[in-house]
This record gives structure tokens, C-alpha cells and sequence, in this order.
């Protein structure tokens, strides 16, 4: 009986070292950034997170007067999360809310606070350029520094090989278990 005792806590502290792979989805990270003060035009929100999100996700912003600014698309990509707004967002303090539902099916929403502060040339600028143009131009995408890098993945990938490894000693104790089992009948 001693055995089965060891062997079963030993069952269980396995299952409990693959907890990683039933935790909640988090924010991984932002752009812009939990306080940061943006000091160029910006007409995009992106949030990432830790594992995979639903399609039903919804981020809002509201002004520090509590005015919601309307995104004009929200779009989920895998573990990304991005609002898009049809002009640059104005300054001032700003609190972003999302909810989203993640791989392990539980609803997670959190909010946070930038500030936007451009230059009013930059502004201006800005505005000359959403002029409607008469050639057909693809939009630019700038890599940001705040894009998550392949560490990400591969921390992923890591979190996915630590679980695989778990189930597999899992089973390898249970058969241990089994066969000492028969061994005492």
C-alpha cells in the first residue's frame, strides 16, 4: 500500500508540473505598450497573447472623458488581436478594454492606459496625407519593436513539448503502477 501511496503522489506532482499548459490566456503584449506615451501617428491597436484566441474577441477604447473611439475593424489572428481605426487616434489619455476567450475556454478581459501625444505638424501631416489619392497605393507596414519575436513561439513550442513530455511519464508511471499492482495479487 506504501507504494501505491509514493507512486500516486508522484502521479500527481507530474500532472501538476504540466499546469502551464491549462493556465488562462494572459496579454503577452501591446502596441502600444501598458503606459506608454505614443508620440507618432497611430491608427492601429495590436494585443498579444499568450496562446490562441477565439474569433469573438472585442477590444474598446475610451477617452479619458469616457468616450468610446469606434474601431473601424477588428480582426483576431491567431494568438493577435488588432483595431484598426479609419483615422489616427487624436491625443490625449486613453484606456483600452478587451475580453477575449481563450484555447482553455475561459473568458479573460483586462484594460489598460496609453497616452497619445504627437506633435501638432505631425497631425497635420498626417491629415495631408489620408487625402484621397488617384493612384492605386498598397498600405506600408513598419515592423515595430514591439511585435512579439520568435522567442515567443518558440516558448510556445516549449510549453507544448513540457506538456507532451508530462503525459508521457504520466503514462510511463501508470504502467509502472499497473504491472506492480499485478505483481502483488
Amino acid at each position: 500500500m506504501k507504494k501505491l501511496s509514493m507512486l500516486l503522489f508522484v502521479v500527481t506532482c507530474l500532472f501538476i508540473s504540466t499546469n502551464t499548459a491549462f493556465a488562462h490566456t494572459h496579454l503577452d503584449g501591446s502596441n502600444p505598450e501598458d503606459g506608454a506615451t505614443v508620440t507618432e501617428s497611430i491608427d492601429t491597436i495590436q494585443l498579444y497573447f499568450d496562446t490562441v484566441i477565439e474569433d469573438n474577441a472585442s477590444l474598446q477604447i475610451e477617452n479619458s472623458e469616457g468616450e468610446v473611439v469606434e474601431a473601424s475593424d477588428i480582426t483576431v489572428k491567431e494568438d493577435e488581436l488588432i483595431a484598426t481605426f479609419s483615422e489616427p487616434i487624436a491625443n490625449g489619455n486613453y484606456t483600452v478594454s478587451w475580453e477575449i476567450i481563450g484555447v482553455d475556454g475561459h473568458i479573460m478581459q483586462e484594460s489598460y492606459g496609453f497616452e497619445v501625444n504627437v506633435p501638432e505638424e505631425e497631425v497635420e501631416e498626417d491629415t495631408a496625407e489620408m487625402a484621397p489619392s488617384t493612384e492605386n497605393e498598397e498600405p506600408t507596414v513598419e515592423e515595430d519593436e514591439t511585435t512579439p519575436s520568435n522567442e515567443t513561439a518558440d516558448e510556445k513550442e516549449s510549453n507544448s513539448n513540457g506538456l507532451l513530455i508530462g503525459i508521457i511519464l504520466v503514462a510511463i508511471v501508470a504502467i509502472i503502477a499497473i504491472i506492480l499492482l499485478k505483481r502483488k495479487k
